[in-house]
This record gives structure tokens, C-alpha cells and sequence, in this order.
């Protein structure tokens, strides 16, 4: 047992480094902004985000970011007086619903709701972005693109710089790219997610991400809907009302419209934290012949997350590690200072448990995962703390977001060229990808040079 005091050193960036994104001292490997031939576009479909997060600011597409939460057929909270689209096309987005009556019907609304002559803001007089309700979506979007930055700060409050300008040196895996947060419930139904994806479509995203699940009752528990009791299957029998055939009929066409689009471009999933086995929906819509990446969580010792799924994923991506004590593996702690020692079986996989977790950006002030009783300052008054700023974030949803934001750089630097529809995207990600360990074949790390990924948390820590 190592004594509970020691603590690790853990560098801030060590999943970019792992990934061949910079270098130790924090600089790009291999590549540099000015080989960006044009900024990738990321649909982060999430909670909201943060958007006057100093690193954030310059990544958010203010004009596009799209809120479903709020209203049905959306608001956009960047806008509050106008709204400039007029990048949006209707493209080929026909081609994608044919066959599929509802989703035509949504497009449809969804144009119309986009006219030039709609108001920002229509059905609501605020959009529900506020920043209470962007936690996890200001994290993602941190990990995938975030910028450094200087802000001005306050002296009545923090010790800084003799210039008055703290330096926030974090960034994402793509510091160039800029992100569209498209806002939804995270208990959203059908025809909200079909209109995300949708509006993911019509902004023309190099990238999709969706870092969570989907809660369609028919695919997320599968196997209730396989069982017939008394000629129904058990899974409607359970349900805690009927399920009407309508929306039935979008959940099936909502499943059909996601496998399209990942035609087109990637549709990056995260695969779940309770180690489902083949991973949440949609992530484990994820095949050969489709755009749909599967994402699973890999800690710093390059083990996979206990929390992860292990079967039928498409990569893995660094994140944080939890403990895990049950018949099939024991993972503790050995520095946690309460551990309870009975009942522990002498073979012990303790070796395989990283205290190492991700740091991403977090809401300023109240808001988010690391409160402070300070409000988000305007921006002329300069920034008051910074520890809220910033927060330790874990789960398939960040290795997603990374994921997520390594594709953005590839296509940004041309490596996947810019007629490349979502399988060969795809295909490039697993390019890219090497085996972790000899005994761990089909878990697949991506690094931008095509490199065996390199643990970041030594068994042996640091001298106190």
C-alpha cells in the first residue's frame, strides 16, 4: 500500500499528448495552425454551452448555435435581437428524408422555422441556455476546441501579471475548429433529435457528436422488447404508459435518419458508463458500412475504463478511471485513505486503477461542476477567480469529445480530404488507430502519427 499523502503530478493535457496532438512542451506535434486549410465544423448536440467562457468565445459559432430545449422548433441564444444564417442551405437534406414521412414534415418546419423574416427567439422570451444548465455541454465543447486565452483580471480579487492579462493556457484537440452547440432535453423525444440532426445536417458539419445516449424504448433496452408475454412484447407490457404509434414511427425513422447522415459525415457516440455490454444507443448502431463511431473510455495507465464498454466499439480515448469491485475484476484506490480492506480478494487488480481524470472548461461562476460564489463578471470587468473555470470531466462522453475534436484536426489539415464522406472519415480515425496492449487487440487507441498510445500515469508516483 502506498501511503494515502503521495500525490501524482497530472499534466492538464496529458489525453493530447497521448494522442500525438502536442507535444510535452505543450506545442503542436507534427503540425501548426497555418497547415489548417480550413477550420472543420463540430454539431456538438449536447446541453447548451457557456459561451462567453474565455476559452470558448472564440470557437462558439454564435450565429448557429441552435437551442430545441427551449422551444419546439428552436431559438438561438447567440441572437437575441437578429439572427445572420446565411451559410444554412437546404443542400441535398431531401435525399436524406425520403422514405421517411415524419422526418420530411420536420425538415419542412425546420426551413420554415429558419426563413430569414422568423425572430431568434420565437415561442419563448429566453432561450434555456443559461449556464445553470451547461455543465456537461461547456465541458465537451472545451475538450474538442477550446482556445487558449488572456483575460483581464480583477485585483481586487486575484494576484496577477504586473500587465493586468492572466493566461488560461488550455486547449482542445482542435484548437482551430469551430463548434455549433445544438441544445436539447437530455429526456428528449424523437422529434427533437431528429431535428438536431437535421440542423446538424443543414450547417453542413464536418463532425457530429453526441455524447450521450438517446432514450428510445424500443432500442435501449432491446432484449425487453424481444421477449413476447401474452402476445406483446414486454418492454410495451412495462412501459409506464402506451406508446403511441406515432411516435413510435419517429423513434424507428429517428434511428433510420442518424444511420444516413453518418453516410455523410462521422457521427461520433459516446458508448456508455455503466459497461453495457455493446454500448448505449445510438453508439451501438456503429458498423463497418456505416459513419457511426463508437467511442469507450480509456484511463492513463492505458486500461480501459471500468465503467467502459469492451465489446463492439469502434476506438477508445483517454478519460478517467472509477473502482470497480465485483465477481468479474477488483480495481481500488490505493491511495484513497478509508479504504475498507475486508472482503478483498488476495489477487487484487489495483495495478490497473489511475487517479488521473481530464480537465476541460467548466461554467464561470455559480454554474457548472466547480461553483464559486462569485458571479460570471462582464466582460469589461475583468476576471475575478479562475478556479471555476475549469473541472475535472470523465466518462465515454469526454473520450467522445476528444475523439470528436482529433477528427476535426485531421480534416482541418486535410488528412481527411474534404470530399470524404462519413466511412471514409472513418476509415481514416481507424488508420490512425494502434492496439493499446498485446493482450488487449481490439482495443483501439487513435494517435496522429500512427503510434502505440503511451501511458501517461507511471505505476511507481512521483516523490512527495
Amino acid at each position: 500500500m502506498r501511503p494515502y499523502s503521495i500525490k501524482r503530478k497530472q499534466d492538464a493535457l496529458w489525453h493530447l499528448i497521448a494522442l500525438g496532438t502536442l507535444t510535452k512542451a505543450h506545442r503542436p506535434d507534427g503540425w501548426s495552425p497555418d497547415d489548417i486549410c480550413k477550420p472543420a465544423r463540430v454539431a456538438m448536440i449536447d446541453t447548451s454551452v457557456a459561451m462567453d467562457h474565455p476559452n470558448l468565445s472564440a470557437a462558439i459559432r454564435r450565429d448557429l448555435a441552435f437551442d430545441l430545449f427551449s422551444t419546439r422548433l428552436g431559438a438561438f441564444p447567440g441572437l437575441p435581437e437578429q439572427k445572420e444564417i446565411g451559410d444554412l442551405g437546404l443542400g441535398d437534406a431531401q435525399a436524406l428524408v425520403a422514405g421517411l414521412p415524419g422526418c420530411k414534415a420536420l425538415l419542412c418546419e425546420l426551413m420554415a422555422r429558419l426563413a430569414p423574416d422568423q425572430p431568434p427567439q420565437m415561442g419563448t422570451l429566453q432561450p434555456a441556455a443559461s449556464p445553470v444548465f451547461s455543465g456537461h455541454g461547456t465541458a465537451i465543447a472545451g475538450l474538442i476546441g477550446a482556445r487558449p486565452a488572456r483575460v483581464p483580471y480583477s485585483q481586487a480579487h486575484i494576484d496577477g501579471p504586473a500587465d493586468g492579462q492572466l493566461p488560461l493556457p488550455y486547449c482542445g484537440a482542435d484548437p482551430t475548429c469551430e463548434i455549433v452547440p445544438i441544445s436539447t432535453n437530455f429526456d428528449a423525444d424523437p422529434e427533437q433529435m431528429i431535428l438536431a440532426f437535421l440542423y446538424a445536417e443543414l450547417v453542413r458539419a464536418d463532425v457530429i457528436v453526441l455524447p450521450r445516449g438517446i432514450e428510445d424504448p424500443f432500442r435501449t433496452a432491446p432484449q425487453l422488447h424481444a421477449i413476447d408475454f401474452l402476445g406483446q412484447p414486454l418492454g410495451e407490457l412495462t412501459a409506464p404508459c402506451p406508446i403511441p404509434e406515432a411516435q413510435r414511427e419517429l423513434w424507428s425513422e429517428l434511428a433510420e435518419l442518424i444511420l444516413k447522415i453518418s453516410h455523410r459525415r462521422p457521427v461520433i457516440c459516446a458508448a456508455g458508463n455503466a459497461h453495457e455490454e455493446f454500448g448505449i444507443y445510438p453508439a451501438n448502431l456503429a458498423s463497418e458500412d456505416n459513419g457511426v463511431i463508437s467511442v469507450g473510455a480509456l484511463n492513463a495507465k492505458g486500461w480501459p475504463s471500468s465503467y467502459s464498454p469492451e465489446e463492439g466499439l469502434t476506438v477508445w480515448a483517454p478519460s478517467n478511471d472509477s473502482e470497480q469491485f465485483d465477481s468479474g475484476e477488483v480495481r481500488l484506490n490505493p491511495e484513497r485513505l478509508a479504504e475498507i480492506r475486508y472482503g478483498v480478494p488476495p489477487v487484487n487488480d489495483n495495478h490497473k486503477y489511475s487517479a488521473f481524470g481530464i480537465i476541460s472548461t467548466d461554467v464561470p461562476g455559480p454554474g457548472g461542476y466547480v461553483a464559486t460564489p462569485f458571479d460570471m463578471p462582464e466582460r469589461e470587468e475583468g476576471l475575478w477567480e479562475y478556479g471555476s473555470y475549469f473541472c475535472d470531466f470523465g466518462g465515454t462522453s469526454a473520450a467522445c469529445a476528444i475523439v470528436a475534436g482529433f477528427m476535426a484536426l485531421g480534416r482541418g489539415l486535410g488528412q481527411i480530404p474534404a470530399d470524404a464522406d462519413g466511412i471514409a472519415a472513418k476509415a481514416w480515425l481507424l488508420s490512425k488507430c494502434q492496439p493499446v496492449r498485446p493482450e488487449l487487440p481490439n482495443v483501439m487507441v487513435p494517435h496522429l502519427h500512427a503510434m502505440p498510445f503511451e501511458p501517461s500515469d507511471p505505476d511507481e508516483p512521483d516523490e512527495p
